[in-house]
């Protein structure tokens, strides 16, 4: 059963930050972090693309220099919206990451920041065109499709995409047959954000492959 934190345990620690893939890198087997690109065209980490969901400031990440996003502090924390170089080079070679790409336009350079990277990687998103992007350029990573509301559909495009990950929302682990669905296809399945031991517990009994968790259990 693998464990992924969820933007670096993000009920636990500051999310999305260097500090919350360090830390999480103790204890999960991935970390799972969410790729945007910034005003200066940097590519940076963050979930959300309104910086005061998350933070002291205000504006969008689209809009804001790497230096201003920066500065800025998730959380009440000390850290701030960090680069995807930095947050890569936080995490030990032996802890594997989810990439989940947030936006379009941003593949090839995402590709290029990994090159070198001696980490497993998983690129995922709940958007199919940033996986058809990566499919194109590079043939061998591994893509995961992160499934809404929409199962049916999800797991067309998980197939067609010939995506070694069906990640569902755990909800959809007891609502639909998703999980005999993308076993049967070859498909592992990794569900989330799970936020407790009894939800933990279920899916494990549902037949899942693994578990993105929010914070340790």
């Amino acid at each position: 059963m693998q464990i992924t934190a969820h933007r670096g345990f993000g009920d636990q620690h500051p999310e999305n930050t260097v500090c919350a893939a360090r830390r999480a890198s103790r204890f999960a087997d991935a970390v799972e972090i969410d790729v945007q690109r910034c005003g200066t065209g940097e590519l940076v980490v963050s979930h959300w693309n309104e910086v005061e969901l998350v933070t002291d400031g205000h504006g969008e990440v689209g809009d804001l220099s790497a230096t201003e996003l920066a500065d800025l502090h998730v959380e009440d924390s000390d850290c701030g919206i960090p680069l995807l170089t930095e947050v890569l080079a936080a995490v030990p070679s032996d802890v594997d990451l989810n990439i989940e790409i947030k936006e379009t336009g941003v593949v090839a350079d995402l590709l290029a920041a990994l090159e070198g990277v001696e980490n497993d990687v998983v690129i995922s998103s709940l958007h199919p065109d940033p996986l058809w992007r990566t499919r194109m350029l590079d043939e061998e990573m591994p893509l995961a499709f992160n499934f809404d509301v929409r199962p049916e559909a999800n797991f067309e495009t998980a197939a067609t995409l010939d995506c070694e990950y069906a990640n569902p929302h755990w909800t959809l682990c007891f609502a639909t047959d998703v999980v005999e669905r993308a076993h049967d296809a070859g498909m592992e399945v990794h569900a989330w954000p799970v936020g407790s031991q009894a939800l933990a517990w279920a899916l494990v009994r549902r037949g899942v492959d693994g578990l993105i968790l929010t914070k340790p259990l």
